[in-house]
């Protein structure tokens, strides 16, 4: 049924459950997958640049660190595995529809009214636009 999955990670919480199940449903659909760490636009700089910003060159570094774990983690299932720029959900919609995937499968956070209204949910963002079905991993 799913033959590429996109798998969109950013260290919260739940990412290891978020990966577990992406791995899973590789192995029981003979998929790939394919993971993401989105990075805002601002934090992402040329490497001789991100070392005069340590902020940039701190979340570049996490960024690519927890992409790197989840590769490892998916073997052998795994396609491909970058930090993306950008806003996150658009980020997350651009790869997917780049890489042709039939599957997205994401976080969420469980946000208040006024935080809903101040900083939507990428989650809700992603299910909102996305070109194929998208599972949520919901935090316990």
């Amino acid at each position: 049924m799913f033959k590429r999955i996109l798998l969109a990670i950013d260290g919260a919480a739940q990412s290891p459950r978020i990966i577990a199940t992406a791995g899973e449903l590789a192995r029981c659909n003979g998929a790939q997958v394919h993971v993401v760490c989105a990075v805002d636009r601002a934090f992402t700089m040329p490497r001789q640049d991100a070392l005069e910003y340590p902020p940039a060159e701190q979340e570049q570094h996490q960024a690519q660190a927890l992409v790197d774990e989840a590769v490892v983690q998916l073997q052998p299932c795994v396609a491909s595995g970058a930090v993306v720029a950008g806003d996150p959900a658009r980020a997350i919609l651009r790869e997917a529809e780049k890489l042709g995937c039939d599957l997205i499968v994401i976080g969420h956070r469980h946000l208040g009214r006024i935080e809903r209204l101040l900083d939507p949910s990428v989650g809700q963002r992603v299910i909102e636009r996305a070109p194929c079905p998208v599972l949520v991993e919901v935090r316990e």
